[in-house]
C-alpha cells in the first residue's frame, strides 16, 4: 500500500505535496462526542465513533453547525523500526519535532468550509503544510458533494478500514453521497470518490519483497500518481443487519520518464461485508450493545493492489457505560512472496507515515487485536490497544511482532490536553527482537 499526497494538478493541496513527510500536531474542533484522541486522530476517532453508535443502534451526532477555532501546541518523537500509530491518520513514525496548530470550521446555509494547518519545526527546518480540508455542500434531502482531504474509512478494522483505512493521512479527492433512500428491500445509499494518488512511497523494511520492489523501482517499473477512485454501497435490513458492498481501482499514472501507464497495470480491489446487532449477547454481559462483523476483501483475478490472496476479517464490539471492547481477527490465508516485477506497476507496499489501503500493519499480515475504550480520572478518555501480528501462511519470512498503544485526553477549561504512546517488537531473523516506539503530546486552546 502507499501513503497518500497530492499530485501537483491538485494546486488546492500543494503545500502538503511538497512536505509530505511532516505531519501536523493540531487539534480537530467538532463536538465534543468527536474529540476522544489526541492530535489529528480527531476525525479518524469520529469514524470510530459511527461505529460505536452503530453498535448501539443509535444516529451518530451531526457536524456542529456552529464556527469555530483552535489553537494547538504538540511535539511528537519516534524510533527504532516501524510503529504506527493505528487509526491516527498518518501520525507516528514520520513525525518529528515541535509543531503550532491553528484549525477552523465555518458554516453559511447548505454550505460549510474547514481547514487545519500547522507550522512544524524539526531538526532546525520549519515548515507549513494544510493537512486537512473541505469544502462540502450538503443539501436539506441529505445529499452532499465535497472537495476534500478528510479521514474516512471503507470496511470495519480496529486497525483502520479493510479496503481504505484510517490510519492513513487523508488524500484529496472529489466525494459525492446519496441520501438514504428506503426501498421495499431495505434502506441503501451510495458513496462514490476519485483522487490521486504520491508520487514517491518509501518501501518498508518489513516488506517480504522489499528487495525486490527497490529493484522494480531503479528499474523505472514503479508508475507515479495513478488515480484511485471507487464506489460503496451500504444497505441496512431492519434494524439489526447492515451490508456493504465496495471496489476500489487504481489505474493511469506514468513511469519515472513520464510515460503513460499501460492499461495492464491498473488494479481493481473489492469488499464485502456484514454487520450484525446481538441484543440478547448484549443483554447476557449486561452492556448497552453488542455486534459482530464478517467481512472478505481482495481481488479474485489476482490483480489486488496489495498483490497478496483476499484477506477476511470477523470482529466482535461490545459497548457498556464509558466502556467498550473489541476483538478482531484479520489475515489472508496464505502468501507466496513476488521476487519479480516484469511490467509496470504501481509497487503499494504500507508506507512507513502510513497506509490508506487499508489497516496500518499491511494486508501482508495476520494481526489479532483488542482495544479496550476506559474511562479515565478528571473526566478523562483513555484507549489501550494491544496488537499481535503475525506473517500469513506459507510466508517465507515468518516474522511477527507486538504492537501495543495508549491514548489519553482530557478537556479543560479553555480546551483540552492529551497523548498517544505505542511500542512495537518486532520478532525478525536475527540473534534479537527490535524494537521501535512512537509518542506525542499536545495542549489545544479553543478560541470560539
Amino acid at each position: 500500500m502507499t501513503l497518500i499526497s497530492p499530485g501537483a494538478k491538485w494546486p488546492f493541496f500543494s503545500a502538503h505535496s511538497r512536505l509530505s513527510r511532516f505531519l501536523p500536531l493540531v487539534l480537530f474542533a467538532v463536538s465534543p462526542i468527536w474529540a476522544q484522541a489526541p492530535l489529528l486522530q480527531d476525525g479518524a476517532m469520529a469514524l470510530r465513533q459511527v461505529r460505536l453508535d452503530w453498535t448501539l443502534g443509535q444516529a451518530p451526532l451531526p457536524p456542529s453547525s456552529m464556527p469555530s477555532f483552535e489553537v494547538g501546541f504538540g511535539a511528537a518523537g519516534s524510533d527504532g523500526v516501524y510503529t504506527p500509530l493505528t487509526n491516527g491518520e498518518g501520525l507516528g513514525h514520520g513525525t518529528e519535532g515541535l509543531g503550532l496548530g491553528l484549525q477552523g470550521r465555518y458554516v453559511l446555509g447548505e454550505l460549510s468550509f474547514s481547514a487545519t494547518a500547522l507550522a512544524l519545526r524539526d531538526q532546525g527546518r520549519t515548515s507549513g503544510i494544510l493537512q486537512r480540508a473541505a469544502l462540502a455542500y450538503r443539501t436539506e434531502s441529505g445529499w452532499r458533494a465535497a472537495l476534500e482531504q478528510a479521514p474516512f474509512a471503507w470496511g470495519s478494522g480496529l486497525n483502520g478500514g479493510e479496503l481504505l483505512g484510517d490510519a492513513a493521512r487523508p488524500f484529496p479527492r472529489l466525494s459525492l453521497t446519496t441520501p438514504e433512500a428506503i426501498l421495499p428491500l431495505g434502506r441503501w445509499r451510495v458513496e462514490v470518490f476519485a483522487g490521486r494518488l504520491e508520487r514517491d512511497r518509501p518501501i518498508p523494511e518489513g516488506n517480504t519483497d522489499r528487495e525486490a520492489r527497490i529493484a522494480a523501482q531503479v528499474a523505472g517499473l514503479d508508475l507515479q500518481q495513478p488515480i484511485l477512485w471507487g464506489g460503496l454501497l451500504r444497505a441496512a435490513f431492519g434494524a439489526l443487519v447492515e451490508t456493504r458492498l465496495g471496489v476500489v481501482t487504481m489505474e493511469g499514472g506514468h513511469d519515472t520518464q513520464g510515460h503513460a501507464a499501460p492499461s495492464s497495470s491498473a488494479r481493481t480491489e473489492s469488499l464485502a461485508e456484514l454487520r450484525v446487532r446481538i441484543p440478547s449477547l448484549a443483554q447476557l454481559v449486561q452492556a448497552r450493545g453488542a455486534s459482530m462483523v464478517l467481512s472478505r476483501s481482495g481481488a479474485p483475478d489476482s490483480k489486488a493492489m496489495a498483490l497478496v490472496p483476499a484477506r477476511d476479517l470477523s470482529g466482535l464490539q461490545l459497548v457498556w457505560e464509558g466502556w467498550d471492547l473489541g476483538l478482531e481477527y484479520a489475515g489472508a490465508g496464505s502468501h507466496e512472496a513476488h521476487t519479480a516485477f516484469l511490467q509496470p506497476s504501481y509497487l503499494a507496499g504500507f508506507s512507513t507515515h502510513g497506509n490508506p489501503l487499508g489497516s496500518a500493519f499491511g494486508r501482508e499480515c495476520i494481526t489479532r487485536t483488542v482495544e479496550l475504550g476506559v474511562p479515565l480520572f478528571l473526566e478523562g478518555l483513555g484507549r489501550l490497544k494491544a496488537v499481535r501480528a503475525t506473517a500469513a501462511q506459507g510466508d517465507p519470512s515468518g516474522t511477527g511482532s507486538w504492537f501495543l498503544q495508549a491514548d489519553a485526553q482530557w478537556r479543560t477549561s479553555t480546551g483540552r490536553i492529551g497523548a498517544s504512546m505505542a511500542s512495537r517488537r518486532d520478532e525478525l531473523s536475527t540473534p534479537s527482537p527490535h524494537w521501535g516506539w512512537a509518542c506525542s503530546i499536545f495542549q489545544a486552546f479553543r478560541v470560539f
